[in-house]
């Protein structure tokens, strides 16, 4: 039985949103589930250097989980189509849903995701004053997010009357419920600005190549594009009690969902670099294959920038490029056994992203060449070491 028995024209009523809904959120929740996958998969078998903000990261990316499947289930109860439409019993059940929805994807998983991007950013600096900054906005995190949620359960005496109308009780004005959420939506966004914002001074300090800085700004920076979407779901929070049909875009829960996923992606991507890095190795240690299949390249560290190879053929004017894309070119006027030029980098901004900061003063950078000669017997090795106050 639909809430209002007024006639309607059955062509607006028969307009479904839910499939456009689900897409886009299952897309973007599968990136960034397979984003997280990725990101401990690289830390815990690859650099063997996991983390704290990698396990809680994992927790929140399992509460978005929760999430999504909310919204699937909400499919069968209006979401996606004209609240007028929607039965009451359908309306109960999909406000009941709602609750726990936003339980764990609003207020559980975005603020574990919030803490696992400040303990991942304490890996960049030891200096006090950054060092300070974050644990206080870890603080903040906490404090507001206990404070959004002891509101959210304390909205209506008993809770189940939040979704059901009929049962006797009470529940505090729709004004002071959108003026609390609006408060935390305005400190979500405020510490996703200082999370994108905070480490840029500390990158640009690092000694380390204008290239690599500019990719370390730029990944870390991508946490504007939650503030964005934090910023259009806010707007949607102000208009929620004026918004008559609600179930059709479900525009708080999209926004909200689509920025919890997105930050999850955005604090991922940084942490992904020694698997790409990884697969640069092996995929040139195929291309000297096609050389000699018998003899492959040895790959015995993962992410220290070290690599040491078997003697192999090598051919005129053959190029090798080194995981910092660095070339060098082996011109020989026949073919004959060598090893190849090997230019390691172990230096900061290797591993700023993959592991803490054992020096609380300084950051070391360590270039590392190797040249083994043509000549039987002989080789020759060069090393240098540098250290440098941050």
């Amino acid at each position: 039985m639909a809430i209002n028995a007024e006639p309607v024209d059955p062509q607006w009523a028969a307009q479904n949103n839910l499939p456009r809904i689900l897409a886009l959120t299952g897309i973007v929740h599968l990136l960034a589930l397979s984003s997280v996958g990725l990101r401990l998969y690289v830390r815990i078998h690859l650099l063997r250097t996991p983390g704290k903000d990698d396990a809680v990261i994992g927790m929140a990316s399992l509460a978005g989980l929760g999430g999504w499947i909310c919204f699937i289930v909400q499919g069968y109860h209006g979401l996606g189509r004209h609240t007028k439409i929607i039965s009451s019993g359908d309306l109960i059940a999909f406000d009941r849903i709602g609750f726990f929805m936003s339980l764990l994807s609003a207020l559980t998983a975005l603020s574990l995701l919030k803490i696992s991007i400040a303990l991942f950013l304490l890996r960049l600096s030891k200096s006090k004053w950054y060092s300070r900054s974050l644990w206080a906005l870890i603080g903040l995190i906490c404090v507001y997010s206990v404070g959004a949620l002891l509101t959210f359960l304390l909205r209506c005496s008993p809770v189940p009357r939040y979704w059901d109308k009929g049962i006797n009780g009470t529940c505090y004005s729709n004004k002071i419920f959108v003026a609390v959420s609006l408060t935390n939506s305005y400190l979500n966004v405020f510490t996703d600005v200082c999370f994108a914002t905070l480490p840029i001074p500390i990158v640009w300090s690092l000694k380390m190549s204008q290239r690599t800085r500019m990719y370390l700004i730029g990944v870390l920076s991508l946490g504007y594009v939650a503030v964005a979407m934090g910023a259009i779901k806010t707007v949607h929070q102000v208009r929620y009690i004026k918004e008559k049909d609600r179930h059709f875009n479900s525009f708080i829960q999209f926004w909200g969902f689509m920025q919890l996923n997105v930050g999850i992606i955005a604090a991922s991507i940084p942490t992904l670099r020694g698997l790409l890095r990884n697969t640069t190795i092996v995929s040139t240690g195929n291309r000297y294959n096609q050389f000699d299949d018998s003899q492959q390249p040895a790959i015995l560290t993962i992410g220290s920038g070290r690599r040491i190879s078997k003697p192999q053929k090598t051919f005129p004017n053959a190029v090798y490029l080194n995981d910092d894309g660095e070339s060098h070119e082996m011109s020989k006027r026949s073919a004959k056994n060598t090893y190849h030029v090997d230019v390691g980098r172990t230096g900061s901004e290797d591993n700023i992203l993959e592991s803490s900061n054992d020096d609380a003063n300084r950051i070391r950078c360590t270039t590392k060449v190797t040249v083994d000669s043509v000549e039987k017997g002989r080789s020759t090795l060069s090393s240098r070491t540098s250290a440098q106050e941050p």
